[in-house]
């Protein structure tokens, strides 16, 4: 019969790349208790137990959805006790639900200004609502290309 290992600790590099954060955000996450302080070796290099892989992801993906740190921290709290209180549970997804509407409303509106660009028409450049949209296209450009030479 084979037998099962538990995963060892992981390094900081070690589990920046595999939950895809930055040293930057694996400290925040410490600093604000969304994870625990790491062990460390006798070398002083941060140790963190396998299971901090799965409680990064899922920061990540909250926060991708636009769940904010404390909230993250608030619905991570409930599990760790094991009780989540499904009210509060329900009211944070009404918040995040109307969130992610605005942010939709929003993308619906820039993309119809940037579709019609696309298409040709530049009347919708000059539309006070639209003052933005040169702005947006112009930081796009910049960033997809390489500065000239001097």
């Amino acid at each position: 019969m084979a037998s099962r290992t538990r995963p060892g600790p992981l390094s900081s590099g070690a589990i920046q790349s595999a939950a895809q954060v930055s040293r930057g955000q694996l400290r925040v996450y410490e600093r604000e208790g969304l994870i625990p302080p790491p062990q460390r070796t006798a070398g002083g290099y941060r140790q963190y137990p396998a299971d901090t892989l799965q409680r990064l992801q899922a920061i990540r993906q909250l926060k991708e959805i636009g769940f904010s740190l404390g909230e993250i921290g608030l619905l991570l709290a409930e599990g760790d006790d094991g009780e989540l209180d499904e009210a509060r549970l329900q009211a944070l997804a009404r918040e995040q639900l109307a969130a992610i509407d605005a942010r939709l409303a929003n993308l619906k509106v820039v993309r119809r200004f940037v579709a019609a660009v696309a298409a040709g028409d530049m009347t919708a450049l000059n539309d006070p609502e639209c003052s933005f949209l040169v702005q947006f296209l112009a930081s796009g450009a910049r960033r997809g290309r390489k500065a000239p030479a001097r």
